[in-house]
C-alpha cells in the first residue's frame, strides 16, 4: 500500500509541476461550460434580449412573403430570416427556428407547411414556441387575415402538437425538447465528459515515456508487483480526473442551480464507472502505441470524437440517423445519457445505473484487452 500511494503522490506532482496545467485543468472547463451553455448564470437575467427565431423560406412564394412580413411585427421577439436550417446549432442563440416548406398536399387550400423546430440547447425554447404559436393563432383568427396563412393551432401549451398535428399547413412542434434538458445542464455535463476524456486518454503516453526513460524500468526493481504500479498510475490520473469532474459539478450547482445531487449514490457510481471507462482506453493506447506522441496525438483524436459523436458539444438529435446510431456504442454518449438521468430528479435512478453498468463492462474488456496487448510485447521483446 504504501508503494502505491507513493507512486500515486509521484504521477500527481509530476501532472502538477507545472502551473499552466491549472489552466487546462479548471479555467478552460468552466469557460467552455459558459460559453456553450447559452444561459445566463444565476441572477443575470435582468436586461436579457427578446428571444431570437429563425425563419426558413423554403418556399419563396407571394404568400411565404406575406407571413414572413406578418411576423415580423411580432411584438417582444426577434424573427431573422435564413437560408441555412443548420443555423439552429450553429449558435446557441436562437431559441427555435420556423421553416417554411412546399405543402406536400396541395388540394388542402394552403399554400406552404410551417414547421417548429425548437432548441434543444435553449431552455426558454418551449416557452418562446408557445408564444409563437399563441400569437399566430390569434392572428389567423383575428380580422383580416389570409385564408391562406398557416395555422399554430398545433402548438399546445405543452408543445405536444394536437389532432392531426401533421396536417399540411399546421404548425408542428418538434416533441421532446420542451421536456428535455436544459442548455446549461447539457454544456455543463458535455464538458465533463469532454475536459476529462483528454487526460485519461493520455495516460498511454505517459506509460511510454516512463518506459523510454527507463523509470518504468527502475520502479519494477521494487518489491512492488506490476499490476500495484500500473493501477498506482490509473489511480492517480483517475484521482485527478475525480476532482476536476466535482469542481465542474458544483460549479453547474452554484453558477445554474443543476440539480447535480437528486441522485448522489448513482452519480458517484456513474462518475468512477465513466473514468475508468476512460483510464482502460488510455492503458489500452499506452500498450500498442509505439511512441508517446503517437499515443497523445490518437487520444486527443478519440477523445475529441467520442465527445462530439456521445453529444457533449452538440446534440445528437441534429446528427443524420446513421451517425446517431454510433451513439450506442460510444462511452461517452453513456456517459452524457447517464449525466443527463442525475440531473433528472423525476427520471429515478434506473438510467444512470444502466449507463454506470454499461461503462464498468467496457472498462472492464478493454482492461483485458490492454493486458494481452501488455504480455504479447513483452513476448515480442523476450
Amino acid at each position: 500500500m504504501r508503494a502505491f500511494i507513493a507512486i500515486v503522490i509521484k504521477d500527481l506532482r509530476v501532472r502538477f509541476s507545472s502551473p499552466t496545467e491549472l489552466v487546462f485543468f479548471i479555467l478552460l472547463p468552466l469557460v467552455f461550460t459558459v460559453v456553450l451553455s447559452g444561459a445566463s448564470i444565476t441572477g443575470s437575467a435582468k436586461g436579457r434580449a427578446a428571444p431570437l427565431v429563425l425563419l426558413q423560406d423554403g418556399v419563396g412564394s407571394t404568400e411565404s412573403r406575406a407571413f414572413t412580413t406578418m411576423i415580423k411585427t411580432m411584438p417582444d421577439i426577434r424573427i431573422r430570416p435564413v437560408n441555412d436550417p443548420t443555423a439552429l446549432i450553429s449558435t446557441s442563440e436562437p431559441d427555435l427556428l420556423l421553416s417554411i416548406s412546399p405543402s406536400s398536399t396541395p388540394g388542402n387550400g394552403l399554400p406552404f407547411t410551417l414547421t417548429f423546430k425548437l432548441s434543444p440547447w435553449r431552455g426558454s425554447a418551449a416557452a418562446t414556441a408557445r408564444r409563437v404559436g399563441d400569437w399566430l393563432q390569434a392572428a389567423r383568427s383575428g380580422p383580416g387575415t389570409s385564408a391562406g396563412s398557416p395555422s399554430a393551432a398545433a402548438a399546445g401549451p405543452a408543445g405536444v402538437p394536437s389532432a392531426a398535428p401533421q396536417a399540411e399547413g399546421s404548425a408542428s412542434v418538434t416533441t421532446g425538447a420542451a421536456e428535455g434538458p436544459s442548455s446549461a445542464a447539457t454544456s455543463n455535463a458535455g464538458q465533463i465528459i469532454t475536459w476529462a476524456l483528454v487526460p485519461l486518454l493520455g495516460l498511454g503516453a505517459g506509460f511510454i515515456t516512463e518506459r523510454r526513460r527507463g523509470t518504468m524500468r527502475r520502479i519494477y526493481t521494487t518489491p512492488a508487483p506490476r499490476s500495484v504500479v500500473a493501477a498506482a498510475s490509473v489511480a492517480a490520473e483517475m484521482l485527478s480526473a475525480l476532482v476536476q469532474i466535482g469542481l465542474l459539478i458544483f460549479f453547474g450547482t452554484l453558477a445554474f442551480s443543476l440539480p447535480w445531487f437528486s441522485h448522489p449514490l448513482e452519480l458517484l457510481g456513474l462518475t468512477v464507472a465513466f473514468c475508468l471507462a476512460g483510464a482502460s482506453l488510455g492503458v489500452l493506447l499506452g500498450m500498442v502505441c509505439r511512441t508517446s506522441r503517437q499515443a497523445a496525438s490518437l487520444g486527443l483524436a478519440l477523445s475529441m470524437v467520442l465527445a462530439v459523436f456521445g453529444g457533449c458539444w452538440y446534440p445528437s438529435s441534429f446528427f443524420p440517423a446513421a451517425l446517431r446510431s454510433v451513439k450506442g456504442l460510444d462511452p461517452a454518449g453513456w456517459a452524457m445519457d447517464g449525466f443527463l438521468a442525475a440531473l433528472s430528479p423525476a427520471a429515478g435512478a434506473g438510467p444512470a445505473a444502466q449507463s454506470a453498468a454499461l461503462l464498468l463492462g467496457f472498462a472492464l474488456v478493454v482492461f483485458l484487452l490492454a493486458a494481452a496487448a501488455s504480455r504479447a510485447r513483452r513476448a515480442k521483446i523476450a
